[in-house]
């Protein structure tokens, strides 16, 4: 259905002569890798027509392959008991991240928030997620 959305958009594109365009978490649920290359194709490519589009994504590849695109955030923030949002709408792409802050907070298992934090690190670091997993098995190995 997703894909049939984006067709309708683009579509549009050739036929009115001002499209706005709304898309939340484009091409959700597919790979990761073909997720990043079509969304960023695609947006490319609807930058480059009559359109105004608005694209949500919690894909910060996306962020830094769109340089072209006006960027603004949400930012959460983390307390002791939860995370809240001030619902003020900040410049650039988000550059905190919550999900192993939050699998901690509800009391997920010791080995599951350590090993999500390694493999977070090592990506970090080697921007690669093979590199990631040696790391997570050398720290699990301590």
């Amino acid at each position: 259905m997703e894909i049939k959305s984006l067709r309708r958009i683009l579509t549009a594109t050739m036929q009115e002569p001002l499209v706005l365009c709304f898309i939340d978490e484009i091409l959700r649920g597919t790979n990761t890798i073909e997720r990043i290359a079509s969304s960023t194709s695609l947006l490319r490519y609807l930058r480059s027509q009559p359109a105004l589009c608005m694209a949500a994504t919690h894909d910060i590849e996306l962020t830094q392959l769109l340089p072209d695109y006006q960027q603004f955030h949400f930012r959460e923030e983390m307390t002791n008991t939860g995370m809240t949002f001030p619902y003020r709408l900040m410049t650039g792409p988000s550059t905190t991240r919550n999900a192993i802050r939050l699998l901690a907070q509800l009391d997920f298992p010791d080995r599951v928030v350590a090993g999500a934090d390694a493999l977070a690190a090592g990506f970090a670091n080697s921007g690669a997620w093979e590199q990631a997993a040696q790391n997570r098995i050398k720290k699990e190995g301590q």
